[in-house]
This record gives structure tokens, C-alpha cells and sequence, in this order.
């Protein structure tokens, strides 16, 4: 018996999976089987930086203000 899970996701998000998939000549299917399938450990990415600029390049994401730092995002947590 195969377990199904559902899980809700936003447009963009959506679309920015799909398009990446569609990048590298898959479907989101395979591409899920193959990026997220359950391990027997922990996946390993051998290149964080680049896994992750991969991911959100296909995003349509505003650019961060050039003074961005750590307190915009913590300056209101104690």
C-alpha cells in the first residue's frame, strides 16, 4: 500500500517549483521523487549556496535594500 500525503502551497511557490522542474527537463513528479523521497538519514547538498540560488531563481522576488541587516529582520525580538 502507498501512503499519500496533500499539501497545500501557494502559486508562487508552485510556480516556481514547476518552472524549475521544467528547467532541468522534468516533470514536478519526478523531480519531487527524486529531491525529496524519504531517506533512511539525513540528504546531504554538497553546495547549500548554490541549491538554494538554484531554488529561488526562478522566484520574482523584490531586491533587498542595500542597508538590509540582521536587525531588520530581529530588531523587534528580544
Amino acid at each position: 500500500m502507498t501512503a499519500t500525503t496533500t499539501i497545500e502551497i501557494d502559486p508562487q511557490t508552485t510556480k516556481a517549483v514547476a518552472d524549475y522542474a521544467a528547467a532541468l527537463g522534468m516533470t514536478v513528479k519526478d523531480y519531487l521523487k527524486k529531491h525529496f523521497a524519504p531517506t533512511n538519514g539525513p540528504q546531504i547538498v554538497e553546495d547549500p549556496d548554490r541549491w538554494l540560488d538554484d531554488l529561488a531563481e526562478g522566484l520574482d522576488l523584490p531586491p533587498l535594500p542595500r542597508d538590509f541587516s540582521t536587525e531588520d529582520m530581529y530588531g523587534n525580538h528580544d
